[in-house]
């Protein structure tokens, strides 16, 4: 989410960088961090397959969410970026607003998930331990 919303942003406030330059860097960017993002998705879906377990809904969402930007939105932001890159004036696009909005979700989807792995052992911790206090229960 970092390199997504606050790096991305971040560069656009450089006076020294126009925004041909700004674009070029946020592309090798995005570039970067997607292949940072396909690598966790494959370790997640090869951990799932090895273990023999469902995909959970959290996890399926951001999956999904990610599916989606890279395969329906970036192509189009990409090709956006070229016109302004080669001295064009595209039609005003929402479409870099989508894609903010889907990376927090994608984000809250992911953050829900590990709260409640995090939180798994101290509910199954509890569980033993009120067993063993009360084995009926």
């Amino acid at each position: 989410m970092s390199g997504n919303l606050i790096a991305a942003t971040a560069k656009f406030q450089v006076d020294a960088l126009d925004l041909s330059i700004a674009l070029q860097v946020g592309r090798a960017q995005f570039l970067w961090i997607s292949y940072a993002e396909w690598f966790c998705i494959t370790m997640i879906v090869l951990g799932l397959i090895w273990n023999m377990r469902m995909m959970p809904i959290l996890l399926m969402g951001a999956v999904g969410i990610f599916m989606i930007q890279q395969i329906g939105l970036t192509p189009i932001l990409q090709a956006r970026s070229d016109q302004i890159i080669a001295g064009l004036s595209p039609n005003h696009s929402n479409v870099y607003v989508l894609y903010a909005i889907l990376e927090v979700m994608k984000f809250i989807c992911l953050l829900i998930y590990s709260s409640r792995v995090l939180a798994a052992p101290a509910t199954l911790t509890a569980l033993a331990a009120t067993q063993r206090k009360n084995p009926a229960f």
